[in-house]
């Protein structure tokens, strides 16, 4: 949320600044000349948009009625997604250690075969 209220104080910001520089401009080409026409056509829309802009901003930013009977309820399900969570991670992790035993153990019963061959070779070579 704060970086939208950033954002929107950077967009007023802009629009002050688009209204301050349409008032200068046209004090100094006048609204009668070519080149005061295109500079009201530019900043209306440079205004226009930045406007725009500021209302989507206002309007994505959440409303202050929130009821604690409403905090409460969402709470409540934040708890128990949160639990849920826990369960399945602890499901997770009881499986976890039971493929690292049955690797430790397919693990072993590899390092002693290798040892046996090794032994068997050795005793056939010498």
């Amino acid at each position: 949320m704060a970086d939208r209220i950033t954002q929107l104080q950077e967009e007023t910001n802009l629009l002050a600044t688009y209204m301050c520089d349409s008032v200068g401009v046209l004090q100094n080409c006048g609204v009668n000349s070519d080149k005061g026409k295109s500079d009201i056509a530019l900043f209306s829309k440079l205004i226009s948009d930045t406007s725009s802009n500021i209302n989507l901003l206002i309007d994505s930013l959440p409303t202050e009625e929130v009821s604690s009977s409403n905090q409460y309820t969402r709470l409540q399900a934040l708890l128990k997604e949160n639990q849920e969570a826990d369960r399945e991670l602890l499901r997770t992790k009881k499986l976890a250690e039971r493929q690292l035993e049955l690797i430790k153990s397919a693990s072993s019963h590899i390092a002693s075969t290798q040892l046996k061959i090794r032994t068997e070779l050795s005793s056939k070579l010498s």
